[in-house]
This record gives structure tokens, C-alpha cells and sequence, in this order.
């Protein structure tokens, strides 16, 4: 990140702004594009950067490595919305899988019931098998409130 950002954009509501007019950009105009990633990117001086990573920039003056969206939406890039994080803490908040059969983060069916497993410092952490994928999904909860603490998601 470079000082030129406080040159280029303002931040509102949740959104970078352009400070300067550019070619078809005029100032006031929001900044950004979302590509396949879901993620919002912005383009000066031949780099591109991360909307989140550039408003962090703002409010801060600095940027951690990683940087988390609280609520887990990649578009909603309030400040309040963002914190820093390690790669780790990053992980813990991430939402289920799209690829998920139960649709319930850490939870997969085991016949006709559900095992839990929750992932810790890299290893597995099996949680057990249950009658019900609430209970397995209770079970998942509880230790990823224990472990992860603020950066649980559930």
C-alpha cells in the first residue's frame, strides 16, 4: 500500500469513493468491481487492490497481512466490518462449503446420523457422532465457541 491512496479515495458508509476525476470516472463515484471471486478490486497506478484492504489503509495508515469481514460478506467492506486477523483466525470464520451435503458447517452425515469435526491448530478434532444434525450441529458450536472464540462462526 503506498500514501498515494489518501491522494485517490475517500471512504463513506462502507464505500470507497473516488476523490479525483479520471478519464470516465468523475469524483464522488464509488470505486471498484467485483470480479469472479466475489471480492471488490480497484485499479490505480497499474496495481490492483482489494476494496477492504484500501479502506483498512485509510483508517489506518497500515495494512496487517490478513484482514477478516466480521459478518463473513466480501462486499460489505464497513470499517467496523473489518478486523485484523491471522491466516488462522481468517479460516475459523470462514462460511460452510458450497460443496457442503449437510449445509451445516462441520457437520457430515454418518448414515442415518451426523458426525462433527471441527478443525484445530491444524488438526482434526472429532466431536461424535449424533441422532440429529442439531445436536451434531450444537456439539460443533460449542467447540468452535471454545476454540475460536470471536472468530467462530456458526
Amino acid at each position: 500500500m503506498n500514501q498515494r491512496i489518501f491522494e485517490l479515495f475517500d471512504y463513506q458508509d462502507g464505500k470507497l469513493l473516488w476523490r479525483v476525476s479520471r478519464g470516465r470516472i468523475r469524483a464522488g463515484d464509488e470505486a471498484g468491481a467485483v470480479i469472479p471471486n466475489g471480492r471488490l478490486y480497484v485499479q490505480f497506478d497499474g496495481k490492483k487492490y482489494l476494496v477492504h484492504r484500501v479502506i483498512w489503509f485509510l483508517h489506518h495508515g497500515e495494512c496487517p497481512q490478513f484482514l477478516d469481514h466480521i459478518d463473513g460478506n466480501p462486499l460489505n467492506n464497513r470499517i467496523e466490518n473489518l478486523r485484523a486477523a491471522t491466516k488462522a483466525q481468517n479460516a475459523m470464520n470462514r462460511r460452510v462449503r458450497a460443496d457442503s451435503s449437510t449445509g451445516i458447517k462441520g457437520i457430515t452425515p454418518k448414515g442415518k446420523r451426523f458426525g462433527a469435526c471441527i478443525y484445530v491448530d491444524g488438526a482434526a478434532k472429532y466431536l461424535g457422532t449424533f441422532d440429529s444434525a442439531d445436536l451434531a450441529q450444537a456439539a460443533y458450536a460449542a467447540a468452535a465457541n471454545k476454540h475460536f472464540k470471536e472468530f467462530a462462526r456458526v
